[in-house]
């Protein structure tokens, strides 16, 4: 950066891969600003959908919802920053001015230290377009392999096929907060209110909030309650066959070994 100082990662306690930057606390103070997701995007420099999908990231990673937005999609509706979203903006602004402080004290120290390099390497990514933050409610162990089912939402549960070996080298137990990351290309949609009976160990249902066509490939994002979504990538030929529209019900299907967990 021009001026010398870190730009803060934020990682919530017991967070995840997911980072939250200055240009997602900025966004946050845009939507508390304007109250519209819309407005909020014009003053940051995003498109609706990258703020749309920015502000739904960041709700997937906290307990309660950061922003609380009404219906009203691209033109309409309003948004407010909930006290968790105030709580998340005042602590990012606190680590930035603490990172800053001992990025001069690491600067001015003797010897070859590189703040930039230290301070960077506490920082993880993902490729996952699915982050959720999960508490352990059961472990139900097997020979080889072993299921760790997770307490997504109050009844949203997910189930996750992990070797043994990684349910000790993660120290998973229950009650730990876990982060669940699933690929949008894994998960599978089916339409109606009645659950379908296949093998995918995980069928989680929602209501469309957000379809985006490209060429080939559409994005369906379904709004799994608590301010939870959850992302998939279908092919536009069956999204169109399914009528998913925004509004529709569908359901999630993805297999708990297309779930992966990460811990602190």
């Amino acid at each position: 950066m021009s001026d010398g100082k870190i730009e803060a990662i934020l990682a919530l306690k017991g967070s995840s891969p997911a980072q939250v930057g200055r240009d997602r606390i900025l966004l946050l103070e845009a939507v508390g600003v304007h109250g519209s997701i819309t407005k909020a995007a014009h003053a940051v420099g995003l498109s609706y959908k990258a703020a749309w999908d920015a502000i739904n990231a960041v709700n997937n990673l906290l307990p309660r919802p950061a922003v609380s937005a009404q219906t009203g999609g691209r033109h309409g509706g309003g948004a407010v920053v909930t006290e968790d979203g105030k709580a998340l903006i005042a602590s990012f602004h606190l680590l930035e001015e603490r990172l800053n402080r001992a990025t001069d004290l690491l600067a001015s120290a003797p010897g070859p230290i590189d703040p930039l390099t230290l301070l960077r390497s506490l920082g993880m990514r993902t490729s996952a377009r699915n982050a959720f933050r999960c508490t352990v409610s059961e472990i139900r162990k097997g020979a080889v392999n072993s299921e760790v089912v997770l307490k997504l939402a109050d009844n949203v549960s997910l189930a996750a096929i992990i070797t043994g070996e990684s349910v000790r080298n993660l120290d998973i137990e229950i009650g730990k907060s876990v982060t669940a990351l699933v690929k949008a290309s894994f998960v599978m949609l089916a339409t109606g209110s009645n659950e379908p009976q296949v093998s995918a160990r995980n069928r989680i249902p929602g209501t469309v909030s957000h379809r985006e066509d490209g060429p080939v490939n559409s994005e369906i994002t379904l709004d799994i309650g608590e301010a939870k979504s959850l992302t998939a990538i279908v092919t536009k030929q069956s999204a169109e066959q399914l009528n998913l529209a925004p509004g529709a019900a569908a359901w999630a299907l993805f297999k708990a070994s297309h779930v992966i967990l990460a811990v602190d």
